[in-house]
């Protein structure tokens, strides 16, 4: 029985696509899947970024811009060409920093920008992929990247309007590729440390105000974690293991907070 469950979780055999996999959560996610036995294909506009992850995983690397919907098909069919196929997608790419605040100071391209990233992009992506694994008949996991934002908001229309965006084209799409054997699912993490150095401790400290009431709703919630402590990169890399593998074969459809608790507050 003890070696059955331990092959819930095997991913040995299985070829994943993550994007934006250079550092952060997308490194951390590259991370976990290797570790789970899948062969990593990362990808990143920084290829350099991408390349330095992969050789740490023994994986394989890329440089793309998601942005090109040219190039996202391109990188999709060199996957399943180099390592034999496309099992599994993650959609990790994103921007965040200098992209939300109030309404008023938002530009048209400061929009544009964040959108056809966050989702043009992960519309390219799942189009691509999807296809792909139709094509071989064996199914496959898609795991979007979305946030807690997306529910509960607290950076700004911007962003976190395009995570609500992610985490409604996760569930469209879990319908459609349903009869493929396609799972769908979306990732929803919550406050992760992706800078260098040990992360401030949270759990009853009060936040520094800034007077800006959504920098200050950000602020309070992570001092609150129920939890008491920031996520790690590889934290939200267990879960997409999870979502990747046979653990979660009656799963599609689902929005997956990995946040500490974060909403429940």
């Amino acid at each position: 029985m003890t070696g059955g469950a331990a092959n819930w979780i095997d991913l040995t055999g299985r070829v994943a696509h993550v994007t934006g996999g250079a550092r952060g959560i997308g490194a951390g996610i590259c991370r976990a899947l290797a570790m789970a036995g899948a062969t990593v294909m990362v990808s990143d506009m920084d290829a350099d970024g991408a390349r330095a992850t992969a050789d740490a995983i023994g994986g394989h690397a890329m440089g793309l811009d998601v942005t090109d919907r040219n190039a996202v098909d391109r990188a999709m069919h060199a996957t399943r060409e180099q390592l034999g196929g496309l099992d599994i997608l993650v959609n990790n790419a994103g921007v965040y920093i200098g992209y939300g605040g109030p309404v008023r100071e938002i530009t048209d391209a400061m929009w544009r920008t964040l959108w056809s990233v966050n989702v043009d992009g992960v519309f390219y992506c799942c189009r691509a992929a999807a296809a792909i694994m139709i094509d071989q008949g064996r199914g496959g996991r898609i795991i979007n990247v979305s946030s807690t934002q997306a529910v509960s908001p607290g950076v700004g229309v911007t962003y976190d309007g395009s995570k609500a965006a992610v985490a409604q084209m996760t569930k469209a799409l879990a319908l459609e590729l349903a009869p493929h054997g396609i799972n769908v699912n979306a990732l929803a993490p919550g406050p992760t440390w992706v800078r260098d150095g040990e992360p401030p401790k949270t759990g009853g400290q009060p936040p520094n105000r800034t007077g800006d009431p959504l920098a200050d709703t950000v602020a309070d919630r992570i001092a609150r974690l129920p939890l008491g402590h920031w996520a790690d990169p590889i934290e939200q890399g267990k879960a997409v293991v999870f979502l990747a593998s046979s653990m979660s074969d009656f799963v599609t459809g689902i929005y997956l907070p990995v946040d500490g608790g974060w909403l429940t507050l």
